[in-house]
């Protein structure tokens, strides 16, 4: 087997090859790569630029935005250039540059994997304990686990790529890294739903046992006290449900994007020579879903963060 990685890059033969799958892969990049650098690029901007962003979840936005912004400057022009000339002539001598590549998307795949599975993690801890989370969970240390996540994603590439067993790596990577922890990022997520909704009962309760309570000391008293701390509460129920929505989109776009190539891979790793050369061409194109997840995260932004269009507004403005 040549050498390549389980998230991104396909395994590449010397002679013939899928060359339609080459052509179809390099038309779709050559659209989505561009889209990708122009709409992470505006997505740090308007984190930069925006002080309401400078709060320990905005460190993870970065490093998505970071990732996928890596994937839209380097690897993503290189397969288009390499997927083109392997169209034209499949001897074209690209496939030492498909390895090459196929280990940095594999970093960038994986790290934007774990960066989801650790905001989700973090959205439980600040719903299900908020006290705890105002303690524990800092800028610092989410910009150091975020540094974490990435240098694990490479270290394991660096494993691989200097001897390591490669078909026991590709299996590990793929059980590992695109199926447990996409399940285990779902667990997390109805976990963060269970204790949201209990959160919302509970904080309904409260409200209203407290304003009983007023209400038959002093109506006067009650409509006075009750306006700004009831606006303070739905405020913050609003923030917080934003967020819940938000982390589901990741968890969606992770869906879509990332069963179709795990499923032609555990085909691949786990199928005879023949079953291998039949899927080649549907398994190229399948890794190009991959690709998706790194336009569509800042587009989800956009979308349900009304603070990050005001954002890219203001630096517009001022330009």
């Amino acid at each position: 087997m040549n050498q390549t990685t389980v998230n991104a890059t396909p395994e590449v033969p010397l002679t013939g090859g899928p060359t339609t799958a080459f052509l179809i892969s390099g038309t779709f990049l050559a659209v989505v790569c561009p889209l990708t650098v122009l709409s992470n690029v505006l997505l740090l901007v308007a984190i930069y630029k925006g002080p309401t962003f400078r709060t320990p979840s905005a460190c993870f936005l970065v490093g998505l935005a970071l990732v996928d912004l890596i994937t839209g400057l380097i690897p993503e022009p290189m397969l288009i250039s390499c997927y083109f000339m392997m169209y034209n002539d499949p001897n074209s001598g690209c496939t030492k540059a498909l390895e090459a590549m196929g280990y940095l998307i594999a970093i960038t795949t994986n790290t934007s994997y774990f960066i989801v599975l650790a905001f989700t993690l973090v959205q439980y801890v600040a719903v299900a304990f908020p006290f705890k989370f105002q303690i524990l969970i800092t800028r610092r240390r989410i910009a150091a686990c975020v540094a974490g996540l990435f240098s694990y994603a490479t270290l394991f590439e660096i494993i691989r790529a200097v001897g390591a067993p490669e078909e026991v790596m590709f299996k590990i990577d793929l059980i590992l890294h695109s199926t447990v922890s996409l399940l285990v990022t779902i667990i997390t997520y109805f976990l963060l739903q269970r204790a949201f909704g209990k959160q919302m009962k509970h904080r309904r309760l409260t409200l209203s046992t407290t304003n009983t309570a007023v209400t038959e000391e002093s109506p006067e008293m009650s409509r006075a006290s009750r306006r700004p701390q009831s606006s303070k509460r739905t405020q913050q129920q609003l923030i917080e449900k934003k967020f819940v929505r938000l982390n589901l989109m990741l968890i969606v776009i992770l869906l879509v994007c990332s069963p179709p190539s795990a499923i032609f891979w555990y085909i691949y790793l786990y199928s005879d020579e023949e079953t291998k050369q039949k899927i080649l061409t549907a398994r190229v194109i399948a890794d190009n879903t991959l690709y998706l997840k790194f336009l569509l995260d800042p587009f989800l932004f956009a979308w349900r963060m009304p603070k990050y269009r005001k954002a890219l507004k203001n630096v517009f403005a001022r330009e």
